[in-house]
C-alpha cells in the first residue's frame, strides 16, 4: 500500500454544506452511545421512526441518515457509532477509517487515481455473512490537476476479514439528483412464523404528518406477536 494512499491530507474546506439537504449525515452526530430499544410491531411510535429511517435510507442510496432522531434499531446501523460489544480490538473511528483507506487503495488501483481522504464524513453498515458498508467521506485526487479541489465520494463495500469488494465508488450527486430519486413505499411487514402481513405501508396524503412521506395501516394480525423484516 502506498504511503500517499495512507496519508490523509490535511486540508480541509473551509466550510461543509448539509451533506443530504434536510440529511446532515455527520458523524459528529452520532458521538454519544445510546442503548437503542427493539422493533416492536405493536408500537406506533417505532412504526413512525421506521418510515423516517426507511425514507431518508432510500433517498440517499443509503448514505445519509439522521441517526440522532431515532430510538429504535434498524436493520442498518452507524459504524460510527455501533452496537456495544461490536468491536474489541479497535475503535469505531479506527475501523472506519482503515475501510475507508483500503476502499480508496482498490478505487485507485483500478481507476489510476490518486485520491487521498481528508475527512470522514459518515459510516453506515449491515451485518451481511460480513459487513456491508456505505462510506461517505471528503477526499482529494492528487493527478486532476496542480490544484486538486477536495470532493464528497460515496463507496458501498463489503468486507470479510481481509476480504474487500467494491461495489460503488462515486462522487455525491447533486441536490437537483438526490431530489429526482422517487422513494416506493416500503414492502408490508409479516409475522415472524407466519405469512400473515400485520402492517402494510402507503404514500401520506395531504391530511397526513407532512413530515413523514408514508402511512402504515394494521391489518387486524395480533400486534403482539413477532415479526420478521422484510427483504426491501
Amino acid at each position: 500500500m502506498e504511503d500517499s494512499v495512507l496519508a490523509e491530507v490535511n486540508v480541509r474546506p473551509l466550510k461543509i454544506p448539509k451533506y443530504h439537504g434536510a440529511f446532515e449525515g455527520s458523524s459528529k452526530s452520532v458521538n454519544k452511545k445510546r442503548d437503542l430499544k427493539y422493533r416492536k410491531l405493536g408500537d406506533d411510535e417505532y412504526l413512525r421512526q421506521y418510515l423516517q429511517f426507511y425514507y431518508q435510507f432510500q433517498k440517499s442510496e443509503g448514505f445519509a441518515v439522521e441517526w440522532d432522531q431515532f430510538d429504535y434499531a434498524f436493520h442498518t446501523r452507524s459504524l460510527d457509532n455501533p452496537p456495544r460489544g461490536f468491536c474489541t480490538t479497535r475503535s469505531p473511528a479506527e475501523l472506519v477509517r482503515e475501510v475507508t483507506l483500503l476502499t480508496i487503495e482498490k478505487q485507485n488501483e483500478a481507476k489510476g487515481t490518486k485520491l487521498v481522504l481528508v475527512e470522514h464524513i459518515q459510516a453506515n453498515f449491515q451485518f451481511a455473512n460480513g459487513l456491508l458498508c456505505w462510506l461517505s467521506f471528503w477526499a482529494m485526487d492528487m493527478n486532476s490537476s496542480s490544484t486538486p479541489e477536495s470532493k464528497i465520494y460515496q463507496a458501498k463495500l463489503w468486507k470479510r476479514g481481509k476480504e474487500l469488494e467494491l461495489h460503488l465508488f462515486k462522487l455525491k450527486p447533486t441536490e437537483e439528483e438526490i431530489v429526482s430519486i422517487e422513494v416506493q413505499p416500503p414492502s408490508p411487514m409479516q409475522c415472524e412464523d407466519s405469512e400473515e402481513i400485520a402492517v402494510v405501508f402507503a404514500r401520506a396524503g395531504p391530511e397526513d404528518d407532512p413530515g413523514v412521506p408514508f402511512v402504515f395501516h394494521r391489518t387486524g394480525v395480533d400486534p403482539g406477536v413477532p415479526f420478521g423484516w422484510s427483504r426491501s
